[in-house]
């Protein structure tokens, strides 16, 4: 089901970034054993112009992935970015505008607070929950996570 859904964000053009919502992205990194390249689909959420990543869970394979290695590129575009660990001040607005744009019910059923959660609220489950603040990484040019 990934690899049909990172197709399908490649062939079609990038959705642009929107403030409060996500857009589909391809996030490509550095498997945690292997060292080869993973390429997961993920709605990347823009909070006061700076995006994220959100996960309802720590143990993801793509979340441990970066985890490991934070450096990480975003396609359609190549857009070279460093993951940080978002402090709960970031992370809460983050995870009430992913829930606020997401429309498919698994996708919310997995989360432990739901899209109308107070911020209070959600910091409560940020233990449970990661975000990550996607920094620019200007210093890498490969293309190559």
């Amino acid at each position: 089901m990934n690899a049909a859904m990172a197709d399908k964000i490649l062939d079609e053009p990038a959705q642009p970034y929107q403030e409060g919502g996500y857009a589909l992205r391809v996030v490509r990194a550095k498997g945690r054993r292997s060292g080869q390249q993973r390429s997961t689909p993920l709605g990347v959420v823009q909070v006061d112009g700076t995006l994220y990543l959100v996960s309802p869970a720590r143990d993801r394979d793509w979340v441990r992935n970066l985890e490991s290695d934070p450096h990480l590129v975003l396609d359609p575009g190549g857009d070279p970015r460093t993951a940080v660990a978002a402090e709960p001040a970031q992370a809460a607005p983050a995870v009430s505008a992913y829930l606020r744009s997401m429309r498919i019910p698994w996708a919310l059923r997995a989360f432990p607070v739901g899209p109308d959660a107070e911020l209070a609220e959600i910091v409560e489950h940020l233990d449970t929950i990661a975000v990550y603040r996607l920094d620019a990484d200007h210093a890498r040019h490969d293309g190559v996570a």
